[in-house]
């Protein structure tokens, strides 16, 4: 048996290897903050034919033709939440998709979890 620091990393051919800062351009902070990981993220519109989208971004506006979560799409797209939110702002920016708050979408209030809480603990 092998220790792990002897394993080669590439054994395993783990395809093409983007860099997140390539994927955005070298931009960290989103153009839009407060999104959250729950937030509903929806496809509006088609981008124009003149607007250059990265891949990832296509693919983002693929998935969200029905409500995903953030966290979902990042997961999907095997990418970091931050670097999603960077491609999310540029999409937002077009006005391409439309994110929905958790709270807009009925999220539960503090009064309905402390209720649920309670009714497990007299379980």
């Amino acid at each position: 048996m092998r220790h792990w620091s002897e394993e080669d990393p590439w054994e395993d051919d783990p395809g093409p290897l983007v860099r997140p800062y390539t994927v955005t351009g070298g931009r960290t902070p989103s153009a839009r903050s407060g999104v959250e990981l729950i937030s509903l993220i929806s496809t509006v519109r088609s981008p124009a034919r003149d607007l250059r989208l990265q891949p990832e971004q296509h693919q983002l506006l693929a998935l969200c033709r029905t409500p995903v979560a953030l966290v979902e799409v990042a997961a999907r797209l095997n990418q970091p939440v931050a670097v999603v939110r960077v491609l999310l702002g540029d999409l937002l920016e077009n006005e391409l998709v439309s994110v929905s708050s958790p709270s807009a979408v009925g999220a539960p209030d503090a009064r309905f979890l402390q209720a649920v809480i309670d009714g497990i603990r007299r379980l």
